[in-house]
């Protein structure tokens, strides 16, 4: 699991100026480590999924910081993991968020923090629900 201290300052600006005040951050970890694709940089909050990437713009070169995926907890209605033969010889795996009739993916993390960040979203989803009703 990753210490949000350590994420690239650019990430830890941008995250921060995204949540609000009240919200604690839970777990980070990064996902999507591939040779094809950039680094996501995943944070769960009290109430949130955020991940983050960096992009270059165009042929300029300059990296910028975007996010990717904005999910409120209360509003995922199930969390599926996925692991294909690939995923399972390096021990990664894939985690879909589904909320209303579309799904977020959070592809190729490491098998172990899929399974605490699907245990934790789980156990906020449950708070979140007992303090509404």
């Amino acid at each position: 699991m990753a210490e949000f201290e350590y994420f690239p300052q650019h990430i830890r600006k941008k995250i921060v100026e995204h949540i609000s005040q009240d919200e604690k951050i839970k777990m980070c970890f990064i996902a999507g480590s591939s040779l094809a694709f950039n680094k996501d940089f995943v944070v769960i909050t009290s109430k949130r999924v955020l991940v983050v990437d960096e992009r270059t713009m165009g042929s300029l070169g300059k990296l910028y910081v975007n996010i990717k995926e904005d999910v409120l907890i209360e509003d995922i209605e199930s969390i599926e993991i996925y692991r294909s033969p690939m995923n399972r010889l390096i021990g990664q795996a894939s985690m879909g968020l589904k909320v209303d009739r579309y799904k977020y993916l959070i592809n190729n993390g490491n098998a172990g923090e899929i399974k605490k960040a699907i245990q934790l979203i789980s156990e906020i989803r449950q708070s979140l629900i007992q303090t509404k009703g």
